[in-house]
């Protein structure tokens, strides 16, 4: 590993207090908390203007919350600050020859709204959809049992405030047979309740 690189590495861990995570190409992955914070390496001896701002480019384009450019004190002859700031690009010099403490961030990164990754709303909205019966279905079927146990009990207790009422005899009142209506427990309904309860 190249000394400018393990200064940089140092500086966001050591002074920045962010976690190393692993480097792919010439970009260093950091987590600061929940954000990915990439650092991108370009440390050259030769600098061209054109191929530093393809870097930005490439950097604006990675999924991280804030994205950094690495260069040689040579290169930060060749950085436009308002132009790094306005795409909230940070910049950070690295001058080995001035050992640890050669790492200075010059232009801080601008936290980066990402993204959210594209969700099939057909797929999405079934779902939900699905989810939603289930627990319908659940609860119609626990209302149901509740509104059953109800009725059971109050047709029960009914009755049985009827047969106190009734006197002692096996055959209905007269009254009620005279009028031509049903007897209540010759009614159909009743014994579906009834029948149900047990």
């Amino acid at each position: 590993m190249e000394f400018p690189k393990v200064l940089v590495i140092r500086h966001f861990t050591e002074v920045l207090g962010m976690r190393y995570t692993g480097e792919q190409g010439e970009v260093l992955w950091f987590e600061d908390g929940l954000n990915k914070v990439a650092v991108g390496l370009y440390l050259s001896e030769l600098y061209e203007e054109g191929e530093l701002y393809k870097r930005v480019a490439a950097l604006a384009g990675l999924e991280a919350s804030k994205v950094y450019l690495a260069v040689l004190p040579e290169g930060a002859v060749f950085v436009d600050p308002r132009f790094f700031k306005s795409q909230g690009v940070g910049l950070v010099v690295v001058d080995s020859s001035r050992g640890v403490d050669g790492v200075e961030v010059k232009i801080y990164a601008k936290a980066r709204q990402l993204q959210a990754a594209s969700v099939d709303a057909g797929r999405l909205a079934e779902a939900v959809k699905a989810s939603v019966a289930e627990y319908l279905r659940e609860q119609l079927k626990a209302l149901e049992a509740s509104i059953t146990e109800k009725v059971k009990r109050y047709v029960d207790q009914r009755l049985e405030e009827f047969r106190r009422a009734a006197p002692s005899a096996q055959e209905p009142p007269r009254a009620v047979q005279e009028a031509g209506g049903p007897a209540v427990l010759d009614n159909e309904w009743v014994r579906i309740l009834r029948s149900r309860g047990r």
